[in-house]
């Protein structure tokens, strides 16, 4: 009788009960937090139903449960609430503010204004009304006016660490690093730990090529935070400029593994392939960005230079015609010579 090969018991992994006791109760650890965040969300929205219902008269009632559902991303129903507290109360600021900011998360920039003007109108010393005016203005690109409030609500509140970083963007915005750079530091100066902040110092030092200075701020917003994708993505960008092909590729690996939809990443992979002269590497990551995005124009001129150097002049050509009709200025721009 032939023989049949048979795997010996002994090498087979066997489970380690222990870590299989521990994973299922991480599991269930996860799960009951999400439960009981769930329960408590979804119990904010009945405490302030029923006292809706009770009281349908008075206005805090309204806002609350406006704010319940605005926890939930609930926008329509938070407006709903808001607007129906400022009917019955049209001198509620804090409504006012609220439904300000519903307007302002929906993009619907000119009624998040006017609540929010109203609210400052009643209550004039309420930093986190400038704040969030700053905000929009600063979305709208009116950087002077984001500027005007921001500096107020640090004239109310002069230790608000998020109104220095946002009135840092703004100023950066302008193009005025220096000023930019004075505001993030006094914002890290009241609490070191933001993110964005140490992120936002980075992309001042990267603009200027003072890139240690941007390699250790990208690095510091990975430590408090080790999935911002943006921080990775720009600590890549500083590594190649800087001829670090292989540092840039393995930040650029670490954006997709947090989020594998980004064209932009998949052409800043091409492009480190490229220098790299890994050319076929290059094509697959160009051809990846184009088919999440279509029309990011300066793949399809970095694919054709791919496809030169891999000796494929037909398919360099096509893809120089395809930058051509999609954009013709940057096509002559890049590539003079398109036939």
């Amino acid at each position: 009788m032939r023989g049949t090969t048979v795997q010996s018991v002994a090498e087979r992994p066997k489970p380690h009960i222990g870590g299989m006791i521990i994973r299922g109760l991480l599991i269930l650890l996860l799960m009951t937090g999400t439960y009981w965040r769930n329960r408590v969300w979804n119990s904010e929205v009945e405490l302030w139903t029923d006292c809706v219902k009770k009281s349908p008269h008075k206005d805090r009632p309204h806002n609350n449960l406006g704010s319940a559902f605005l926890i939930q991303g609930k926008y329509k129903e938070a407006a709903d609430q808001y607007s129906e507290a400022l009917r019955i109360n049209p001198n509620y600021a804090e409504a006012h503010y609220n439904l300000g900011n519903v307007f302002s998360k929906q993009g619907r920039s000119q009624e998040a204004i006017s609540h929010l003007n109203e609210a400052l109108r009643i209550n004039p010393k309420f930093a986190e009304i400038h704040y969030n005016l700053g905000n929009v203005f600063l979305d709208q690109g009116k950087y002077q006016e984001a500027i005007s409030h921001f500096n107020e609500a640090l004239r109310i509140n002069p230790n608000s660490a998020e109104a220095h970083d946002n009135l840092g963007s703004a100023f950066l915005k302008q193009g005025k690093y220096q000023e930019a750079i004075n505001q993030y530091a006094e914002a890290l100066r009241i609490n070191p730990d933001l993110a964005e902040t140490h992120y936002n110092l980075g992309n001042v030092f990267l603009e200027q090529g003072k890139y240690q200075e941007a390699i250790s701020h990208f690095n510091e917003a990975l430590r408090i935070n080790p999935n911002y994708a943006e921080a990775h993505n720009n600590l890549g960008n500083v590594f190649l400029k800087q001829g670090k092909y292989q540092e840039a590729i393995d930040q650029y690996n670490e954006v997709l593994r947090i989020n594998p939809n980004l064209a932009e990443v998949h052409y800043n992979l091409g492009n480190a392939f490229l220098n790299q002269g890994k050319y076929q590497e290059a094509t697959n990551k160009y051809n990846e960005a184009l088919r999440i995005n279509p029309n990011l124009a300066e793949a399809y001129y970095n694919l054709g230079n791919a496809y030169l150097m891999i000796g494929d002049r037909g398919l360099a050509l096509k893809e120089y015609e395809i930058l051509k009709t999609l954009n013709r200025g940057l096509a002559n721009a890049l590539y003079r010579e398109i036939k």
